[in-house]
């Protein structure tokens, strides 16, 4: 990302942050991610106690979790900080677990240890276990074994790389995030000029509205051709 003198010298803009939709009807359906929306929708009827989302970062997973919490009454865990006699309590409320970026435990005994007792609690309780993660856990390296083969038998869907209409939608739905209205015409462009990927248009879509509250000006193709470079 690179921008103007103009916009180099500007004064920083105040971050406000801004509300990223998360509700059903805000998820966008496409057959990059149908698979994985589906299973979704179909609990509590999954054929094994976990299921695994996997996809790139920006690609929605986060999204079909939290959809999923609101289904299933999920409680959200940590396995690097994982406390087992509080986990035995949420399972027994609840009966399922959501672990976001479950990856990240390969490598970490105690994590996966961690991993393994809460799989085995939520089998125990008749219910749901859900992992989202960049990867399939068949390329997780893994150490603990018991673990690894309980993830083998784990249910996996995967997202995979958008279509130039998933993207587009995507890019609307981060622009109208920000209260942003732009015409397709600027869509159009972010298609563009860079990877086609979820995380890349979200960076994109960032970019420009920081530099337009920098700039105080509209977001414009005039702008947006300022901002994007082909090393973004």
């Amino acid at each position: 990302m690179a921008s103007s003198k103009d916009h180099r010298s500007a004064q920083l803009p105040l971050s406000l942050g801004h509300t990223v939709a998360r509700g059903a009807e805000d998820f966008l359906v496409s057959p990059c991610n149908r698979i994985a929306a589906d299973w979704i929708a179909r609990w509590p009827n999954w054929s094994s106690p976990a299921l695994v989302l996997a996809g790139p970062a920006g690609s929605g997973k986060t999204h079909l979790g939290q959809l999923w919490r609101a289904r299933s009454g999920a409680e959200l865990v940590d396995p690097m900080r994982f406390d087992l006699e509080a986990a035995a309590g949420l399972i027994e409320r609840t009966g399922a677990a959501w672990v976001d970026e479950a990856d990240r435990i390969a490598g970490h005994p105690d994590a996966e240890a961690a991993l393994l007792h809460l799989y085995n609690l939520v089998q125990a309780a008749g219910g749901g276990l859900l992992l989202t993660a960049r990867t399939a856990p068949g390329a997780w390296p893994l150490g603990l074994p018991d673990l690894a083969s309980r993830l083998k038998a784990a249910m996996v869907a995967t997202i995979d790389a958008p279509d130039d209409s998933l993207l587009a939608s995507v890019a609307l739905k981060l622009f109208a995030d920000r209260q942003l209205a732009v015409g397709e015409e600027i869509i159009g462009y972010l298609l563009t000029r860079g990877e086609r990927s979820f995380a890349w248009i979200a960076q994109a879509v960032d970019a420009i509205d920081q530099a337009a509250l920098a700039a105080k000006r509209p977001v414009t193709t005039a702008l947006v051709r300022e901002i994007l470079t082909p090393s973004l």
